[in-house]
């Protein structure tokens, strides 16, 4: 598959790269090593791509394809670290703990400290000053005019610190770096760093996401664009970038979140192209193999093209498809040994740091943007980081991180999670990947990739007509209501005079009695004489004088009449 694969890229590529765009011939460059010459000239004095118009996302991918060819991308970096600014929306929260009622002192820039007070039930008092302001009792906000500053923390008990931060619109917290502890009399120091990759001075989340894994693997610390990051990937225009994918290779973390993403079929489909999106999914995963890898290629397998390539000859997509699931070194070569072999591991340039390890930068094999580190990550148990296993029916209300025994564990609370009910669902519809025949598509929003469907509604005209004609009925009954109670009564007692005619003639004749009933008969003392009847005598005809009042003929004229005036009403 992939051999067709490269074959049919190679084609399209080969003594063709000028006329391709600057993300294929980037992706070109990093599957096959094509394009090289014409990526360079497609910048900006080297400095940002395309040079049409320079943009966060296209200059931080031909760093990493230029890079990889041993390019120098220093000046690019310094540009793309230059487009940074201050995200808004968020609010950084500093939290001051201890088990004790605590007095503090707090320190920052020029201003005077200012004393506060931990209270037994962990509450926060006292006038903290300009910068920070007490936040759900809590916490203190830290004003965005003062991110930047160093706040230095000092209480007469044990205590610790850390600084929170959230979405503005949003409940929920997150934990930011390490929680800093001292004892009575010691000091703690906090510094909010809060950065997003821009154009124009506004936030650009996918640039944002592809400029982090990639200035990680040039060396550069990017922890201060994660807050950003984390809170906004739920927002809805940005759920189409998978950031799941690039959190995983920066952090580590969110694994379980980017898997559960794929479909039934093997893919990924969170934006319109579900190819790009696969290829997105499974870049962290480059070195591993993994049964979601092996279903998604499963999945390649069964809609690739009979060129080889993959979305209808899409140069780009087959590009990325190639170097995220089988890719090669730069120079078109299958990669047999390098950082792993030489008892170095692959991992971004933050998790390496973050266990204390050398990056061993002599090794570049290490494909996508991981960098060969000298030491293994080894995973603490979820209680030694401070988390808990939440319960199958609760959910994480703050972030998840991997841990020794579990793969889900919880820094922060487990709560029982609110079922969410969509736009669709709301209006009565149904959230589905496709509408079948018998509904039809409406515009309420569903979960991504989910379409919302209604039933179609039939005519009803048959039930207008039923209910016309019943109110015609009931009229009509009301009108002629004694006419029909007088039918019922004859129409009653003419069948029970029929259904006893009936059963006589149907009765079977007996055997005679076995002496002859006569008056003769003796009947011995003690006993009461009585008639034997005959059994085919046992019901005698009525007497004439009875029947006489039941005559057919005038009854049947009686029913007609009351029939000819219920057509003439209903005409």
């Amino acid at each position: 598959m992939s051999t067709r694969g490269y074959s049919c890229l190679e084609g399209k590529v080969k003594d063709k790269c000028s006329s391709l765009s600057t993300e294929e011939k980037t992706f070109s460059l990093l599957a096959i090593g094509e394009c090289k010459s014409e990526l360079s000239a497609d910048s900006s004095s080297n400095q940002c791509w395309p040079k049409s118009g320079c943009t966060i996302k296209a200059t931080a991918q031909a760093i990493l394809a230029l890079s990889k060819s041993g390019t120098d991308t220093k000046q690019a970096e310094d540009w793309l670290i230059s487009h940074n600014t201050t995200p808004s929306g968020m609010d950084w929260l500093l939290q001051i703990e201890s088990n004790n009622i605590t007095s503090c002192t707090i320190t920052y820039g020029s201003a005077t400290p200012v004393n506060i007070t931990v209270n037994d039930d962990k509450t926060l008092s006292g006038n903290a000053g300009s910068c920070l302001t007490v936040y759900n009792n809590y916490w203190f906000r830290v004003s965005q005019s003062c991110y930047g500053q160093e706040f230095k923390v000092s209480c007469d008990k044990s205590f610790l610190t850390t600084l929170l931060y959230k979405k503005t619109t949003s409940d929920v917290i997150y934990v930011s770096g390490d929680t800093h502890t001292a004892s009575a009399g010691g000091t703690t120091a906090e510094t909010v760093s809060s950065f997003c990759f821009a154009t124009s001075s506004l936030c650009d989340y996918e640039g944002s996401l592809w400029a982090s894994i990639v200035l990680d693997y040039r060396g550069y610390d990017v922890s201060s664009y994660l807050p950003y990051i984390i809170t906004m990937m739920d927002e809805p225009e940005n759920r189409q970038y998978l950031p799941e994918s690039f959190l995983y290779s920066l952090t580590s973390n969110f694994r379980n979140e980017l898997l559960l993403k794929q479909l039934p079929e093997g893919s990924w489909k969170v934006s319109d192209d579900k190819f790009y999106d696969t290829a997105v999914a499974l870049l962290p995963f480059q070195a591993e193999t993994i049964t979601e890898k092996t279903t998604a290629i499963n999945w390649l397998g069964g809609v690739q093209g009979t060129d080889g390539c993959w979305n209808s000859g899409n140069t780009r997509d087959t590009a990325f498809i190639l170097y995220s699931i089988w890719p090669r070194a730069i120079s078109g070569v299958e990669v047999d040994e390098g950082c792993e072999e030489s008892g170095g591991y692959c991992m971004s340039q933050m998790s390496c740091s973050d266990i204390g390890g050398e990056i061993l930068s002599s090794y570049t094999d290490c494909f996508g943007a991981s960098i060969c580190c000298s030491k293994k990550k080894t995973l603490a148990s979820c209680s030694e980081q401070g988390g808990k296993i939440c319960a199958g029916d609760e959910e994480c209300s703050v972030s998840t991180v991997e841990a020794s025994d579990t793969s889900i564990c919880c820094v922060g609370t487990c709560e029982i999670p609110e079922v969410a009910i969509s736009e669709c669902e709301q209006q009565a519809g149904f959230c589905k990947t496709s509408c079948t025949s018998r509904e039809k598509e409406i515009a309420y929003s569903c979960p991504s990739p989910d379409v919302c469907c209604v039933a179609k509604k039939s005519s009803g005209v048959w039930i207008i007509v039923l209910l016309i004609i019943l109110i015609i009925l009931a009229v009509l009954g009301i009108i002629f209501r004694k006419q029909l109670r007088e039918l019922f009564i004859r129409f009653k007692t003419w069948f029970k005079s029929k259904f006893r005619k009936g059963k006589g003639k149907a009765a079977p004749a007996g055997p005679g009695p076995r002496f002859p009933p006569t008056s003769s008969v003796r009947v011995p003392s003690g006993l009461v004489s009585r008639r034997i009847i005959p059994q085919q005598a046992q019901r005698p005809q009525a007497p004439p004088a009875r029947a006489a009042p039941v005559k057919q003929p005038a009854k049947k004229t009686e029913f007609d009449e009351v029939l000819k005036r219920l057509k003439e009403i209903g005409k």
